[in-house]
């Protein structure tokens, strides 16, 4: 280490004073036709600043993964190319359709390898918009439970202006940065929760028919989960908080799904779950609790996974990486009580998505399952879970494919695809024969493994065509199978 860096780390109090600047004066760094990046849950206190900054420039490109900064989204925002990543989210969907957004198709594995590699066409945000803890004693920042690849932007990108936010608990992994590697500090802006004013705006100012429901969330959320929509929680409909804090109800389809796919959950395995539904729903369904020192290397969090830590269940004993921690690269998704048993929990361990969810790393772990949702599966096993009605988008990837990726090149690994038989109260199958003209496939066929619903398991790998649309018939909803059986027959002859 050079005099230099010696220097700069012991007196980091000086370096992270000279770095601090007003929201405003820190959004000056974006500069006619820049990228901006975005990193999930981006304070509002530096969106607000983007957006006035923009507002002075011609053209500013903005990049984001499931962003809710709708005003930069809505069709008089900032002029240029506004791009979501890997995952879209109710709040930006609106934007998407209406064609002002664009979804950018990479994937964790390869999000930054075109940079990386120096290609030409590689684009990394010229300024990066995040939000850190306070730094400790040695002068690092963390970024908390809800990292996803932040820090991977940090270290790529030319400019980052971090907000200080008092409101993030540090978390284990490699999730921190040291203050001399961020460009920009605004601190001061955002101020510890208020739990108490915001227990009273309940109880005052929520509508009657909501405030029982809303006091009831509030118990169970997290203190970080309450800053999120501090200054609106009161005014939220309770059943999106639910959804977004991870206190969804186990339907009984759901709870069909995990009793099956508990037969598959064998002793050692390493899991990865996915946040969306059903899959979200099997830690709390009962899918892994009779299951003996398990390992998880996942995305994201569910409501639940950190109770099987506390049960002796998830240990990762018997992993081949990262042995005795469980890994992700975010505990989004984990409900307040997970979350509580996590913060200062070193089995605990968020690491960058493009290192964690790389399918060369993650086929190593013993027995690795990925378990995912899918919003239609058809009759050759292709897994649609990003779009409905043959290309309108709902969300993205996610890290779903290198998920199954990895379980599918493990030598002893099963990629399992969870799904409801039907959608739209019954009135429309999830199993279909082929995919509507324009569906965007997530897994392809060939990659295409097992296959849960409420009715069974349909084991796809090594079948044919025909062997295929049997073992989804078989596990379609009974009012649709007759229809199937004959779209089979006339696509691929007869199944008997």
């Amino acid at each position: 280490m050079t005099a230099t860096s010696t220097r700069r780390y012991r007196d980091w109090r000086d370096e992270f004073e000279s770095r601090k600047k007003s929201p405003a004066e820190a959004l000056e760094a974006v500069q006619e036709g820049h990228l901006v990046g975005l990193g999930i849950l981006c304070p509002g206190v530096l969106t607000q600043a983007l957006l006035e900054r923009a507002r002075k420039l011609e053209r500013v490109d903005i990049r984001c993964l499931a962003p809710r900064e709708v005003p930069l989204f809505a069709p008089d925002g900032p002029k240029g190319e506004k791009e979501i990543e890997l995952f879209i989210g109710d709040a930006l969907r609106p934007a998407h359709d209406q064609r002002i957004a664009t979804y950018l198709p990479n994937t964790f594995m390869l999000g930054f390898k075109a940079f990386d590699a120096g290609r030409p066409e590689a684009r990394i945000p010229d300024v990066f918009l995040v939000a850190v803890s306070p730094p400790n004693e040695k002068g690092y920042v963390n970024f908390g439970p809800h990292m996803w690849h932040k820090k991977a932007y940090v270290r790529r990108c030319r400019h980052t202006i971090a907000a200080i936010d008092p409101n993030i608990e540090p978390v284990f992994g490699d999730t921190w940065i040291h203050v001399s590697e961020i460009d920009t500090f605004v601190d001061g802006a955002i101020q510890p929760v208020d739990l108490a004013a915001v227990r009273r705006r309940i109880e005052t100012q929520a509508p009657p028919e909501h405030s029982d429901a809303l006091l009831e969330i509030f118990s169970q959320a997290s203190p970080d989960q309450v800053a999120l929509v501090e200054d609106m929680f009161h005014l939220m409909p309770p059943g999106i908080l639910q959804q977004a804090f991870g206190l969804a109800e186990v339907d009984s389809a759901a709870q069909a799904i995990a009793d099956h796919l508990k037969t598959l959950i064998r002793d050692g395995d390493t899991i990865q779950v996915g946040v969306g539904q059903p899959s979200s729903l099997m830690f709390k369904a009962g899918a892994f609790d009779h299951a003996r020192d398990l390992g998880l290397h996942t995305e994201l969090g569910s409501p639940g996974l950190a109770r099987l830590w506390e049960q002796g269940v998830l240990t990762g004993a018997r992993k081949s990486i990262h042995r005795g921690r469980a890994v992700a690269t975010a505990w989004t998704g984990c409900d307040g009580t997970d979350l509580r048993i996590i913060a200062g929990n070193p089995a605990f361990e968020l690491y960058d998505s493009n290192y964690l969810l790389n399918p060369l790393l993650m086929a190593q772990n013993r027995q690795m399952t990925s378990i995912n949702s899918a919003i239609a599966v058809d009759l050759l096993g292709q897994v649609a879970s990003e779009d409905r009605f043959g290309g309108h988008m709902v969300n993205g990837t996610g890290g779903q494919p290198d998920a199954h990726l990895s379980a599918a090149l493990c030598p002893d690994g099963r990629a399992i695809t969870v799904l409801r038989s039907t959608a739209l109260e019954g009135t429309v199958s999830k199993i279909v024969a082929q995919h509507p003209e324009g569906t965007l496939v997530t897994v392809p066929r060939y990659l295409a493994d097992t296959v849960i619903t409420e009715y069974g398991i349909a084991r796809l790998l090594d079948k044919n065509h025909r062997q295929r649309a049997e073992e989804l018939i078989a596990i379609a909803h009974p009012d649709f199978r007759a229809e199937l059986r004959a779209q089979a027959k006339q696509l691929w002859g007869s199944l008997e």
